[in-house]
């Protein structure tokens, strides 16, 4: 019995200081190396952090762990040459949370946000809130602010792949808990298929049921203005050390609260106002409104609805109408009532 409980403590995947570091010792070495990001820890650095600890005890750690598995990058800085750690792979027993995992968590989330599931949902915030507790520092930085740049209604698949290398420097440079980063993009047009170079300042992610994909709101400094970028057509990204300035987030603001599917303009807002009919439409907005910026439906005499939202630009209330069909009537603004005439007589000019 005693044997057969020696051999489990020999093939335990927790930490083995061998009795010269404990376990906890080893796990806040980790933690400071793991929080150190970027620039890395020196050896002087770590003893800080754990209270004054000799320097002797730092080593054997450090030693210990890349026994159990730990790699840790070794550079080398200043005159006389000290040596700043990085951590590039835990040890298997190492309990926190990745950001890879946070990140897939909170994407989940998002999506269900949007979508009435509330069962699923509750499940999930308790993982949220588990997955929390076993987050590092600096990791945990990282997503309380990105939480406030995330702006998601209804939900969307983009069917291409996103690069997981772009998406992490979009993510650095936007989640930054010092503020934003200025982020070097290389992007495709749509409309060419060419690529340009470009440097901005990211705002928000945004991503609804209209898109199709998610977005990259930044600002431009060259232009001076908003631009929206589909993630799944940026080719190249990568975050900066200086921190972005954005002279006015207003404009920033209102395109992120009043975009439809990436549509948005610098214009004054409008409400749009459609009457919808028809045997099942009515119910159906009733029971589930859109995912609309400020979206109201109002039940009216005679069995249709009266359906508003708020919106910058024609683009994003003409796909929404459109998909409604002949059961819709834009009311106001007018400007919109008469874009869509326009866009209905070329339509039906491509079936005569």
């Amino acid at each position: 019995m005693a044997r057969t409980a020696h051999r489990k403590a020999l093939e335990s995947p927790r930490p083995d200081g061998g009795h010269l570091v404990k376990p906890e010792r080893l796990q806040a070495v980790l933690e400071a190396v793991r929080d150190s990001g970027d620039r890395g820890i020196t050896k002087a650095g770590l003893a800080r952090k754990l209270g004054g600890t000799a320097m002797r005890t730092v080593d054997r750690a450090i030693a210990l762990l890349e026994e159990q598995g730990a790699r840790f990058g070794k550079a080398r800085e200043g005159r006389p040459a000290v040596i700043h750690f990085t951590l590039e792979k835990a040890p298997d027993w190492d309990s926190k949370i990745t950001p890879h995992a946070r990140m897939a968590l909170e994407v989940a989330l998002m999506a269900l946000e949007g979508t009435a599931t509330e069962l699923w949902y509750d499940q999930l915030e308790g993982l949220r809130t588990l997955a929390d507790s076993h987050l590092s520092t600096r990791d945990r930085d990282l997503f309380r602010a990105l939480q406030e740049h995330v702006c998601v209604r209804g939900s969307a698949d983009d069917q291409q792949a996103l690069d997981t290398r772009m998406l992490t420097q979009v993510l650095l440079a936007l989640g930054h808990p010092d503020g934003p980063r200025e982020l070097e993009l290389t992007y495709r047009a749509a409309s060419t298929g060419r690529t340009s170079a470009r440097t901005v300042i990211p705002f928000t992610l945004t991503h609804d049921v209209f898109s199709g994909g998610a977005f990259l709101l930044a600002w431009d400094p060259a232009k001076q203005e908003p631009r929206h970028f589909r993630l799944a057509r940026i080719e190249e990204a990568k975050a900066s050390a200086k921190r972005g300035l954005i002279p006015d987030k207003r404009p920033l603001e209102q395109a992120r609260d009043l975009q439809i599917g990436g549509w948005f303009s610098p214009g004054t807002p409008f409400r749009v106002r459609v009457r919808i009919g028809g045997s099942n439409w009515p119910q159906a907005l009733l029971d589930a409104p859109p995912a609309l910026p400020g979206v109201e439906v109002r039940k009216e005499k005679g069995g249709t609805v009266l359906l508003s939202f708020m919106a910058t630009d024609f683009q994003g209330p003409t796909r929404f109408v459109l998909q409604v069909g002949a059961e819709a009537e834009v009311l106001d603004p007018k400007p919109l009532r008469a874009h869509l005439v326009a866009t209905l007589k070329a339509m039906a000019a491509r079936y005569r």
